[in-house]
């Protein structure tokens, strides 16, 4: 509830400090006395849009400060501990309005944003004017008037739930499907690579192995010819190297028996002997292994060919060649396995829609079937209001189709008796975050007139009753501890006014109710009532506002019924108001 409002310096008002109690609380007073300013005050303190000219002429700040009892507001408490602004059940917020634009607000004494201030308030405050664009008129909000009637928040968290894990699953199929052209062309390339790496079939080292033989078999010939003229001369002749060096060694093993110095000569023609006929083994083995075959230098210019072809293609020698192979083997794996997961990722996102499916057609099914419970409540409520032939509907649209934008296509279905929505034949009903279909109230004050969005009525004084008359069907649990109704009374007068009261009265027993009025009959069932007057000292107008005791409050009322002056009207008025008042409080 609000506890305690200060104003500085805003508007036309220089100073105003009121205290306030729980229940019912009017606000009255002479036209331009300044009671909207009251409100606006409110507002501004609440995270209204502030403006330079809110500041009272020859001041340089405006100040307005809101003290509330948060124990009725349900997550408020638990969202100032969470941003850091404490409270232990109470909230103060102030707002500071500076020329040159400089503006502070502070929650608590803490600086805090605009949008926090208006997020708090939201959670305390509801005000309603008598052409409130931001609530009843908006459309966007009557399916959520209509849940919290029937009840079915529950239902509808439990649809918005299986929808945000029906997008997710689909953003991330959208994701897959985005790449899915480019992933199979590169596992086209990926997968060519891998076979032409594989079926080449190379080994570390074999290039070099295949040049050399390569080269022995384009020479074989000149090899041949050339190492049988170098075997003639070291051991197939009898001129060669190994007949003279034998020659030699058996000279010198005579030689050595006479005189041992010549010892180490023997051992070193001993020694080139064998050297010359391990070189003529050699010789002879290499022969032995030329090979004349041409089909052998074909082939191993073939695979020259090809690994230098890979070598082209991969870059590097065959270790790069094998290990780009390796990589690519690896790459294609991964993308193989993003395609049959894509397979998994349809199959779950197929599944999530059908569950978030099935629960949008049970709600819409439940607002359709409930919805004339709902508005035969509120055209009950009218008819108290003084609006015996008022009618109001729930004309629910037509589900938006897979395919549409859910562009307004101006076809109505104000039939509430059949609760399915049906496949269309571009596929099942779009999962809007409300639900599958939108739905606004449409409402005729009059017999003969067609019912027409709320936002196409005309008169004040019935969209005012029509708000006040939903605001009293909903559960006692309002949405908000502070309910601010600003000249809502507009257009009404006589018994209709006096309902507007007690309906007043009847809905402060769920929280805490403030109603600005010019009309004696809504004022005399407030529990708490402010007169708002102006005056001028000094040249200086000057804006006060005075709780009323008993017989202050009777004169307010004999002044609002017309009683001023002396004379019998203003006794008969005078009598009135203590009489009204005094009915007013036997309730």
């Amino acid at each position: 509830m609000l506890k305690e409002l200060y104003v500085n310096d805003f508007a036309i008002i220089d100073e105003v400090r009121v205290e306030f109690a729980p229940g019912f609380c009017s606000f009255t007073g002479e036209t331009g006395a300044g009671k909207s300013i009251i409100i606006g005050a409110l507002e501004l303190a609440l995270g209204g849009r502030s403006s330079e000219d809110m500041i009272r002429s020859s001041r340089e700040n405006a100040v307005v400060e809101a003290l509330f009892d948060t124990r009725g507001a349900p997550g408020l408490p638990a969202w100032l501990e969470e941003n850091g602004f404490g409270g232990a059940g109470e909230m103060l917020v102030r707002r500071v309005l500076s020329r040159g634009g400089k503006n502070r607000a502070f929650i608590n004494g803490c600086s805090a944003t605009v949008a926090q201030v208006k997020a708090a308030g939201a959670m305390l405050v509801d005000i309603l004017g008598q052409h409130d664009s931001q609530t009843l008129l908006d459309s966007s909000i009557h399916l959520m008037i209509l849940d919290r009637f029937l009840g079915l928040e529950p239902l509808k968290g439990q649809y918005q739930a299986a929808r945000g894990a029906w997008l997710e699953a689909k953003a991330k199929l959208d994701t897959a499907k985005n790449g899915q052209m480019e992933r199979e062309r590169r596992i086209d390339i990926l997968r060519h690579q891998v076979t032409e790496i594989q079926q080449a079939e190379l080994k570390p080292g074999e290039y070099e192995t295949l040049t050399a033989e390569k080269n022995r078999l384009a020479n074989a010939e000149k090899l041949m010819e050339g190492l049988a003229a170098a075997l003639a001369l070291v051991d197939d002749s009898d001129g060669a190297a190994s007949t003279n060096l034998n020659k030699a060694l058996a000279f010198l093993e005579k030689l050595a028996a006479l005189d041992e110095a010549l010892a180490p000569a023997r051992s070193a023609v001993e020694g080139a002997l064998v050297q010359v006929e391990e070189a003529a083994l050699a010789i002879r083995g290499y022969l032995e292994s030329v090979d004349m075959d041409p089909g052998r230098l074909e082939e191993a210019d073939n695979r020259l060919d090809l690994i230098r072809k890979l070598q082209r293609k991969y870059g590097g020698g065959i270790p790069e060649i094998l290990k780009f192979g390796e990589e690519a083997e690896k790459e294609l794996q991964e993308l193989m396995f993003m395609r049959d997961n894509m397979d998994k990722l349809r199959e779950t996102s197929h599944r999530l829609h059908k569950e978030a499916l099935v629960l949008g057609r049970r709600l819409d099914a439940e607002r359709a079937s409930g919805a004339p419970s709902f508005t035969t409540a509120v055209v009950a409520q009218l008819k108290s209001l003084n609006m015996e032939k008022a009618m109001l509907s729930a004309d629910f649209g037509p589900p938006a189709s897979k395919e549409s934008d859910l562009k307004d296509t101006g076809v109505k279905d104000t039939s509430v008796t059949d609760t399915s929505v049906k496949d269309t034949d571009s596929g099942p009903p779009k999962l809007e975050p409300e639900g599958i279909r939108d739905m606004e109230f449409i409402f005729s004050a009059n017999p003969g007139e067609p019912q027409k969005p709320l936002a196409r009525i005309a008169s004040g004084g019935e969209i005012s009753r029509l708000m006040l008359a939903i605001k009293t069907v909903l559960p006692g649990d309002q949405p908000a501890s502070v309910m601010v109704f600003d000249e809502i009374d507009t257009g009404m007068g006589g018994a209709t006014a006096d309902t507007l009261g007690r309906k007043l009265k009847e809905l402060s027993r769920g929280c805490q109710v403030f109603c600005v009025t010019h009309l004696p009959q809504v004022a005399r069932h407030a529990d708490m009532h402010i007169r708002i007057g102006k005056k001028v000292v000094e040249g200086k107008t000057h804006v006060e506002a005075v709780v009323l005791d008993h017989e202050t409050r009777i004169e307010e009322l004999a002044r609002m019924a017309g009683g001023v002056g002396d004379g019998e009207a203003a006794k008969a008025a005078l009598k009135w108001a203590r009489e009204a008042l005094a009915d007013a409080k036997k309730g």
